[in-house]
């Protein structure tokens, strides 16, 4: 599958990862400090034997001896403790406590107050990344600094650790830097690869340093080496750089700029930036640098720019920012996996700022502005959007992408009106529309609607509720290049509409009482309901078009649903005693389905409706269904079905199918399955299959090995465009160092 060259090179690089990880080093914690004024400390000898030596004021202590003092303490089988300087030599079974870190060794001579002193075959442990440094001389320099002979790096424990850096000479420096003389990266008990000299930083804090590297190769980049450089700016600015070389299409650099100005003001900022080796101008030498669904690309510059902001202004109100450009259609094709890969960019910004980007096979990409204030019943925005059509961009052909620049929203929510039984709500807008290139039916200009409603709720009995409603819509266009289908070229057009209708419903409660591991109480909650909506049909066709405001279809409609509730309460204790109660939405079913009168009045054949089942199920933690079905009561068949389920276990094993399908558009199957088969060996298989054109769209699958002190993950990813292998490391203790 791969060039030989690759599976020769292979082997070499993932040896690198090992020894490479540890430049990357997140280094040790720092031992917890002691008091400003350490010499006030009191300290305590307890001993089977304790002398007192006149001439040299020392103190001389024999088995189980144990030296207590602030956050420090020292045990040994032999101990002399000078009470005037605070040295201490110890020796036998000798064990240091300073804070949360501790020293074993077979003799020491410190000083307690300074921690300064010498180590004879011992070893350091930091535990806050639970590191180890071993040594046959160690010289401990001061609180956070230490010097060992012959000496050894692992944050494995145990005798013989899975991995550890061995060197002639150790220099390292908490919060600072560390050297290392004629290293060497250990597997178990066999060396792989050897370094001269190595210098690393050693931080506990954010700090500059490289991250872990991702390694892959696939038939369409080949051999791929992906290093990030984290660039720790400013308590709240930081940025990583990364170097993403790939051997057949060149070297391309990435940015990440992450800054946080306030709890409600923060951005992130992405670019990639590739000067490709390879283009595809139709020829069969290009072929195979194509993709079937998208234009040739003759362009070699290629590049992705996005980013998202998030602002807190004056008086409550708030600002977003989106931005998303990219080079050419095949970009995002490319590049979807990777530390800056589509996949990866997406997932962070939905996890950062709720915001997603437009799918990967977008060509037109969305950019916008948003500036957002909300009062208890009323809200208010202005939006500015701008549609990069990547086509229209790169081929040189009119753009007459639709522009919003920009448009202001007012929003009154549904709300009583004084003292009086009615409600009302309102829909308000001014929207500037611009095209960058115009036709005699696409144009630009202005438009601005008001649509208020009035609602007036009413009892019918004891069970019913009945709420009819009427609205009025006005609304005006200007253009000036505007033509409709009479010839007509006013430059204002203007458009009264109303609507009107009503819902009855009512609600039907019942509370269960199994009092079992399930539930205590179970609450079932029904609620039928039918709905009529009217709105007259006008002559629309000489308006501009901008949106679907420009077209409002006229609508007789009946609509029937009914819609079913579970949630159960659960009462717990929680560690702390306190009584905890758990409510869960165990299911959600709606049915539904719409009769259209004027169809009927029309003589036309199938005035309902397809029926429409929506279910969200989730019985027990381990266990969701979710459907989404329409059914044809004349065809007697499916017109959309789709459903999905996952299942999952205490050790870690998860199920998920998706099962979607359209009639006459599409229909698809996507599974994966994730296998704990031990507690530190976790696989993965997924299959995508288009199944209307009968071909596999993607296969994933992949192997993690989770030990205490190092994470192995390797996974294989092949579709109809490429066919890719992944090998990513962390080594515990010190990979952390890339975890933002």
């Amino acid at each position: 599958m791969f060039c030989l060259l690759k599976q020769k090179l292979l082997p070499f690089f993932v040896f690198f990862a090992f020894f490479y990880a540890f430049i990357s080093i997140n280094g040790v914690s720092a031992a917890s400090r002691i008091p400003e004024n350490p010499e006030q400390i009191a300290w305590h000898i307890s001993a089977q034997a304790v002398t007192f030596d006149n001439k040299r004021n020392l103190y001389i202590a024999e088995d189980d001896v144990v030296i207590t003092g602030g956050k420090t303490r020292l045990e040994a089988d032999y101990v002399e403790f000078s009470n005037i300087t605070k040295d201490a030599f110890a020796r036998g079974n000798v064990f240091l406590i300073s804070g949360e870190d501790s020293i074993t060794c077979n003799a020491m001579n410190i000083n307690l107050t300074t921690e300064t002193g010498t180590v004879t075959h011992g070893t350091i442990f930091i535990r806050k990344n639970n590191f180890y440094i071993n040594g046959e001389n160690i010289k401990k320099l001061g609180k956070f600094s230490y010097s060992a002979d012959r000496g050894s790096i692992t944050s494995c424990s145990g005798e013989s650790p899975d991995w550890k850096i061995s060197a002639r000479n150790i220099k390292v420096t908490v919060e600072g830097y560390g050297t290392a003389r004629d290293t060497v990266l250990w597997a178990k008990n066999i060396p792989t690869v050897y370094s001269p000299f190595l210098v690393f930083p050693v931080q506990t804090k954010r700090q500059t340093g490289l991250l872990f590297p991702r390694i892959t190769s696939s038939d369409r980049k080949g051999f791929e080496y992906e290093q990030p450089l984290f660039i720790a700016i400013s308590r709240n600015t930081d940025a990583t750089i990364y170097a993403d070389y790939m051997s057949d299409r060149g070297a391309k650099i990435g940015t990440e700029f992450r800054y946080v100005l306030d709890n409600k003001t923060k951005g992130t900022i992405f670019f990639d930036f590739l000067e490709d080796d390879k283009i595809d101008d139709g020829t069969d030498t290009t072929k195979n640098y194509s993709f079937s669904t998208t234009p040739q690309r003759t362009n070699s510059d290629r590049f992705w720019f996005r980013m998202k902001h998030d602002q807190d202004l004056a008086h409550g109100f708030t600002a977003k920012l989106d931005i998303d450009v990219v080079s050419d259609e095949d970009y995002l094709h490319e590049f979807k996996d990777g530390f800056t890969g589509y996949n990866g960019s997406k997932e962070y910004f939905e996890k950062e700022f709720g915001r997603s980007l437009d799918e990967y096979n977008d060509n037109i990409r969305k950019n916008q502005l948003n500036v957002n204030k909300s009062w208890s019943t009323y809200s208010f925005n202005f939006d500015a959007v701008w549609y990069d059509n990547i086509n229209a961009r790169r081929q040189d052909i009119d753009d007459t992408t639709l522009q919003t620049l920009p448009s202001l929203q007012f929003d009154a929510f549904k709300q009583q009106i004084g003292p009086s039984k009615f409600f009302y709500s309102l829909d308000s807008e001014y929207t500037s529309f611009y095209r960058k290139d115009t036709s005699a039916t696409l144009v630009s200009g202005q438009r601005a609607d008001i649509y208020p409603r009035v609602y007036l709720p009413l009892k019918l009995g004891k069970f019913f509720n009945f709420e009819p409603f009427a609205g009025v819509r006005q609304t005006i266009w200007h253009t000036n290049e505007f033509t409709d289908i009479n010839g007509n070229s006013d430059n204002i057009r203007t458009r009264q509409m109303y609507d009107m209708g009503a819902q009855l419903s009512t609600k039907l409660i019942k509370i269960f009482n199994p009092h079992n591991q399930f539930a205590d109480k179970i609450k079932h909650e029904i609620i039928p309901k039918l709905e009529y909506a009217f709105t007259p049909g006008i002559i629309q066709d000489d308006l501009p078009s901008f949106d679907y405001l420009d077209r409002i279809e006229k609508q007789n409609h009946l609509t029937w649903s009914w819609t079913s509730n579970f949630t159960s309460r659960k009462s717990r204790i929680s560690p702390k005693g306190q009584e905890i109660t758990d409510y869960r939405n165990i299911a959600y079913v709606k049915l539904y389905q719409s009769y259209d009168i004027t169809k009927y009045r029309d003589k036309e054949s199938r005035p309902f409706s397809d029926i429409t089942l929506v279910t969200e199920l989730n019985p027990i933690n381990f266990i969701t269904l979710d459907t989404n079905i329409a059914w044809s009561p004349y065809d007697n068949y499916f017109n959309t079905f789709n459903i999905g389920n996952t299942i999952k276990t205490n050790r870690g094993d998860n199920l998920r199918t998706e099962y979607r399908y359209t009639k006459n558009t599409s229909e698809s199957l996507y599974s994966r399955i994730d296998v704990s088969l031990t507690d530190e060996l976790t696989t993965y298989y997924s299959i995508e299959k288009n199944l209307k054109e009968k071909k596999t769209v993607e296969t994933q699958a992949g192997l993690a090995i989770n030990k205490s002190c190092w994470t192995l993950n390797l996974y294989f990813s092949q579709s109809s465009e490429e066919q890719s292998i992944a090998f990513l490391i962390n080594l515990h203790g010190i990979g952390e160092f890339g975890t933002k």
